[in-house]
Order: structure tokens, then sequence, then C-alpha cells
């Protein structure tokens, strides 16, 4: 009991005091926003960056990511099915609510705060193939349904080169192939590269805890289409869970930590970029709901697996 307190009261402590830093003032939007952009342009890139960097390559890296892929598609799809079920101001957003993952502000600071963030590699892995789908066919639909305009593949080459996730995977990829990170520690700067990597990366969990905490403020009158939605993100998650289990002990069985990445990876709300792309306030109030309240869902599941952990 002590053991899964240990690893449980951290993360609550830190959503708490970023509940608090809202509440009572103690920091503000602007403040806030700038600790989000300092996370997700620097500190949380350069995890991913060494993540993927020193990770190794086989033929599995290429059969988690096509499998991956894979299994967003299908629920994007399924999505597609499942736009009748609301009504239609908020049935047409279902296709994107209930497929992709908010790898950076949820399934990181889970998964390192449980395995280590030397096995932060595996969630990177697994948010490669997130990336290349959220830059090409999510994104460009999305912003095709919003703008009315055909989504160009030149703007969302673009964003993806301006957005400092994918350019580190992308470079963590290459430098990994490479051996280039791995020969850097191996060389007498390689305690200095290290000791600067995590000295940069150590803040990541609390800092990003700490925004997820106080970004929990959902306005919105309406919740029975929030609901909806969130039980039909479970619905599906859940069989894309089991599928990707299931594909994973098949092709490349022998690997726990890389099952436990699939369960807090997929069990992350939708990817919050989403909201960016949304015109009505109505809409991105939907959206915010859903995704504040499909967090603690996200550290439900993270309770039970830190009890497995623990067992």
């Amino acid at each position: 009991m002590v053991q899964i307190l240990t690893i449980l009261l951290p993360i609550a402590v830190m959503i708490g005091v970023g509940a608090w830093c809202r509440a009572s003032g103690f920091l503000s939007d602007t403040g806030i926003e700038n600790i989000k952009k300092l996370v997700t342009k620097i500190i949380l890139p350069v995890a991913i960056f060494h993540a993927l960097s020193t990770a190794d390559y086989s033929a599995k890296t290429a059969v988690v990511v096509g499998l991956v892929f894979a299994v967003e598609l299908l629920t994007f799809g399924v999505g597609f099915l499942l736009r009748r079920l609301l009504p239609e101001a908020y049935g047409k957003y279902i296709p994107f609510m209930v497929c992709l993952y908010e790898g950076g502000m949820i399934a990181y600071p889970l998964y390192a705060n449980l395995c280590g963030s030397e096995n932060l590699s595996r969630m990177a892995m697994l948010d490669i193939p997130g990336l290349l789908f959220g830059f090409s066919i999510y994104m460009g639909l999305l912003e095709e349904m919003e703008t009315g305009t055909k989504p160009s593949a030149k703007n969302l080459l673009r964003d993806a080169l301006r957005n400092p996730a994918f350019i580190a995977s992308a470079a963590g990829v290459v430098f990994g192939l490479c051996g280039i990170t791995k020969a850097l520690l191996a060389s007498p700067f390689g305690e200095a590269y290290l000791s600067a990597q995590q000295l940069l990366t150590a803040p990541m969990t609390a800092m990003i805890l700490l925004v997820v905490g106080y970004s929990l403020k959902p306005d919105i009158t309406d919740w029975k289409p929030c609901l909806q939605t969130i039980l039909l993100r479970l619905l599906v998650q859940a069989g894309a869970i089991a599928l990707t289990v299931a594909g994973l002990r098949l092709l490349v069985p022998g690997d726990d930590l890389l099952i436990l990445a699939v369960v807090i990876y997929m069990s992350a709300p939708a990817t919050f970029s989403m909201q960016s792309f949304l015109r009505s306030r109505q809409a991105s109030a939907y959206a915010a709901a859903v995704s504040s309240v499909y967090v603690f869902i996200s550290i439900a599941v993270y309770a039970v697996a830190a009890m497995f952990l623990a067992v």
C-alpha cells in the first residue's frame, strides 16, 4: 500500500497544486501558458529526442509503428460510424474525439513517473505514428471541416516542421539509426551531455502535471453530449488497446513495458491541439470538457497500472 501511495501521491499533489494556482490566482493564464510553452517547445522535445536517439531500432520498431498507425486509422474510421449517436453540432466531431492521443501533456509524464525516463523510448515509439497521422489526415480533415477549404499538403508539412515534438521525433530517429547519440555517450563528452539532458528534463513531469491541474476548468452547460462522447471514446479505445496488445503479443512478444506504454498511451484524452482548430465557442467548450474529464480516466488507468507493478 505504501509503495502504491508513493507512486500515486506525487501525481495527485502536482495536479492539486495546479488547480490551487488557478483557484487562488497564484498563477495567471499568461504565466501558465509560458510554463506550457517551455515544456512543449524545449523540455519535452529534448526528452523525446534523447529517448528516440538512444533507442535500439530493428524490425520490431517498424512493426510497432505500423500497427499503431493502422489502429489509429481504424478508430478514426469507427468514429464516422458513430456520428449519428449525437446531435449534429457535436456528432461531427466524434471521429476526431475518439482517436489520437495527448501524448506530450498526459501519457509521457504518467509513463515516465511509473517506468522511469530511461524507458521513454517505448512511449516515443508509439507517438511517432500519432504525429504522422495527426499532421496529415487528422488535422487536414479537421481544418477542411472547420474552414470549408481543402487542406494543403504544403501547409500541413509547414505546421509539422514548426512543431518541436515532430522535429525532435524525426531527429531522434535519424540520430538513433545512425548511432550518433550513442557514439556521443561513449565519448569523453558523453557524461557532460547526459548531465545536461537530465538536468533539463528533470522537472518535466512536475511542470506538465501543474499545467494539467491548472487547465481542469471546463466551461460548458450541456454535459450530456460530453458524457456520451467520453463513453464512446472509452469503448473505442478499449477495443483499440485490446487489438494493439494482441498484435504486439503475437508479433513482438516479451516486452511488458511496451504493453504498459500502449495501455497508458491509449488511455490518454484526444490531442489537446484539436481545440486550436475549433472555431465556435460551443465546440471549444465541448472539447475542453471532454478532455478535462478524460484526464481523470487516464489517471485512474495509471493508478491501476501502478497497483499491478507494486504487487
